[in-house]
């Protein structure tokens, strides 16, 4: 019974000692696009929503973009209570909607599900209690658990291509032309 408590005291001695004291947040966030990729500081998008200023490759990118509308983006911020919040991160439909962001965002060289979604729940709930039950793009980014974020945009564009067709295809059934094919023409 003795060697018993021993071996436990010994185990959670080591697992305590070997966690690190201070959880990492998100510093950058590397953009993948195939094999090629660029870095942009979690410190630059938070100056550029501030205060509009943007440097290096960031800057690049919003050359000819609208900048305020992106300003507001990072900025905005959504109501989010807590606990409904932690409810839908753990139900199913949660659970398929963050395997289909893991595989947008995770770990840098981490592409593993199991780790990226425990990362984006992580966040979501970081930022939430951090702020006021509110959450906004800029501050899910900054509560990441990582040092590196990775965004794979080449898996973010093929996505956004299908959420805009399956918006076409919802408009145009909404528009109801098979109603308008069963009235008799005049």
């Amino acid at each position: 019974m003795n060697l018993k408590k021993t071996v436990i005291t010994l185990i959670s001695s080591m697992l305590f000692i070997g966690l690190p004291l201070k959880v990492n947040a998100a510093e950058r966030i590397n953009l993948y696009i195939n094999i090629f990729s660029r870095s942009i500081s979690i410190q630059e998008l938070e100056s550029f929503a501030k205060d509009g200023t943007s440097q290096g490759f960031l800057k690049k990118i919003l050359k000819n973009q609208d900048k305020e509308v992106i300003r507001n983006f990072l900025k905005k911020e959504y109501k989010a209570p807590i606990e409904l919040t932690s409810r839908l991160l753990y139900s199913q439909i949660g659970q398929v909607v963050l395997k289909k962001v893991a595989k947008i965002i995770y770990p840098n060289r981490i592409p593993e599900e199991s780790i990226s979604v425990l990362a984006l729940k992580a966040s979501t709930i970081k930022t939430i209690s951090e702020n006021n039950e509110a959450i906004s793009l800029l501050g899910f980014l900054k509560a990441y658990p990582s040092n590196i974020i990775a965004i794979n945009v080449t898996e973010l564009s093929r996505i956004i291509n299908k959420v805009e067709s399956m918006n076409e295809l919802v408009k145009f059934f909404s528009n109801a032309p098979l109603e308008k094919l069963k009235k008799p023409a005049n």
